[in-house]
């Protein structure tokens, strides 16, 4: 990718963001919230208004700027943030390093007023993002993007699912998924499609898929080969977003 290529990609990421962003503020109305509250050990971002949170969303932080020294720093190479939040870039990483783009690449960068925005708005085109978000710091910003967005007072509840109680998240619903994408979230991911009526499919990795293939679905020869691990939906999300997903399940 050239440097002309890059600038079209990134203009068309700044214009993909806030229709994103757009379609955020219609549906959860995030500017009629003045407070945020952003906890980087959970990886979320709440937002409240008259003292009640209203929306919750799960993140994922790209980068950081620093008026001192008018410069950009990628999250992954940030060692003051949680690996929770800042893994996922490193696919940002490994795309600019496939395309040549040292944007993407290099730790930081002399910044301006449009850079952060940019390359955050490239991080939720190439991560599938559902919107952004920009934090004021002692002395910068921070750019999040949101992996997934819900209200506080009517999280979802989706076919009867139970919750639990995560140490990281507190209440969540139930969620599977195998051992090895929770030891190793950056690999394929097998599952159903997500779905309005089911968007936390039970999910495994290649190694379990080959169990998988040799009965065509899962039933009780193979399920005993699988060793499921239960976890909340935002332990799922923030694990799931780290991975290149297959749909190759009927």
């Amino acid at each position: 990718m050239n440097a002309e290529q890059f600038s079209e990609f990134r203009h068309e990421a700044i214009h993909e963001l806030m229709n994103l962003n757009d379609r955020c503020e219609r549906e959860f109305s995030i500017s009629a919230c003045p407070r945020w509250d952003y906890d980087f050990d959970r990886g979320t971002l709440t937002f409240s208004r008259d003292g009640v949170a209203r929306v919750i969303a799960s993140i994922l932080v790209v980068g950081t700027t620093s008026e001192t020294s008018a410069t950009w720093l990628w999250s992954w190479a940030n060692s003051h943030l949680p690996p929770g939040v800042t893994e996922a870039m490193k696919k940002v990483r490994s795309f600019g390093e496939a395309e040549g783009v040292a944007e993407l690449t290099n730790p930081s960068a002399p910044d301006d007023e449009y850079l952060g925005w940019g390359l955050t708005a490239i991080a939720a085109k190439i991560l599938g993002s559902r919107g952004a978000y920009r934090c004021p710091a002692d002395n910068g910003f921070i750019y999040l993007v949101y992996v997934d967005l819900s209200f506080a007072e009517t999280s979802r509840v989706q076919n009867g699912r139970q919750q639990l109680k995560c140490g990281a998240h507190g209440v969540g619903y139930q969620t599977y998924v195998c051992e090895h994408l929770v030891a190793a979230p950056v690999q394929t991911w097998f599952s159903d499609d997500p779905n309005d009526s089911n968007q936390w499919p039970d999910a495994w990795c290649a190694t379990c898929n080959a169990f998988f293939l040799e009965q065509g679905e899962w039933n009780n020869k193979n399920e005993p080969k699988m060793k499921t691990q239960l976890i909340c939906h935002h332990c799922y999300e923030m694990l799931r977003s780290q991975a290149q997903t297959s749909s190759s399940t009927p």
